[in-house]
């Protein structure tokens, strides 16, 4: 009776790395190749990398006594014991990070927990330049309307003034504005409610705005609606070749200029008394 032929995948060989000869894979071997064909295909430095980690994890646990069954060896609980194992080598910190992104698409019941979802970053929008400032302010002052020049001016003044944009710039009311010593503050509300303290160049203009307002918000009218900054924004009047007016931008601005102040009071050391520095909030 001729011998039972052996499955396929257990006559495949590996090659020593010490000497060169061929010898049959170790279970363990075959093992981490099926974790291996599981995640598919990514860049070859990496794949060598997960490979060789996976390896040595699945040689301590068999080590250990685990059974040959990836539930049991990339359970959250082996890999921190694993972890724990290699002590002070520089590498730990990358077995970790690697292990805890791969284990969890290689198991359907170890407890490892679902990974948090990531936040997008919000993007800065560019700041304007002074003389992009100085035009916006020359093109606010001529527009062909009352209610455009309005809403021009409160968007100009809140947006370098106390760092406001299209988030909270259309719903200050004169009532959200007041006085707290010698500064002027503006109560802003939702989203990330907070006082802030408007620059001292722009507090006349927007007491002024106060005075006239009328019951109304500062940028004109009662409209909540979410795309009020976007409507009166496009309805102003912009000359050719001039920038358009974005509260965004605005606030950008202001921001660079009270990182400039901190920088240059840092800078100039015991003489930084003379340079002012602008809060951006404060409670009284």
């Amino acid at each position: 009776m001729s011998a039972p032929r052996r499955a396929a995948g257990n006559t495949k060989t590996l090659t020593s790395q010490a000497n060169g000869v061929s010898r049959p894979a170790t279970p363990v071997e075959h093992f981490v190749e099926a974790l291996a064909r599981d995640l598919g295909p990514g860049d070859k430095a990496g794949d060598r990398r997960t490979r060789r980690q996976l390896l040595r994890l699945s040689l301590w646990a068999t080590g250990e006594g685990m059974a040959l069954d990836r539930e049991v060896i990339l359970d959250p609980d082996s890999v921190e014991r694993f972890i724990g194992s290699i002590g002070e080598e520089r590498s730990a910190g990358t077995y970790r990070a690697v292990l805890r992104r791969v284990c969890p698409l290689l198991t359907t019941k170890a407890p490892w927990e679902p990974r948090a979802k990531a936040t997008p970053r919000r993007q800065l929008a560019p700041p304007y330049r002074a003389h992009e400032i100085l035009t916006l302010v020359e093109d606010a002052m001529a527009q062909p309307s009352a209610t455009r020049r309005r809403a021009a001016h409160a968007l100009m003044v809140l947006g370098l003034g106390a760092g406001l944009d299209g988030r909270w710039v259309t719903r200050v009311s004169a009532t959200d504005v007041w006085c707290c010593g010698p500064a002027v503050v503006v109560e802003v509300g939702q989203l990330c409610a907070r006082s802030v303290v408007c620059l001292g160049a722009w507090e006349a203009e927007l007491l002024g705005l106060t005075r006239t307002a009328a019951g109304e918000f500062l940028v004109g009218g009662r409209s909540l609606s979410k795309n009020r900054t976007y409507e009166l924004t496009a309805s102003l009047v912009v000359p050719t070749g001039h920038p358009r007016l974005a509260p965004a931008r605005l606030r950008s601005a202001l921001q660079t200029m009270w990182v400039f102040a901190v920088a240059l009071r840092l800078a100039l050391g015991p003489a930084r008394d003379y340079v002012p520095l602008v809060s951006t909030v404060v409670s009284c």
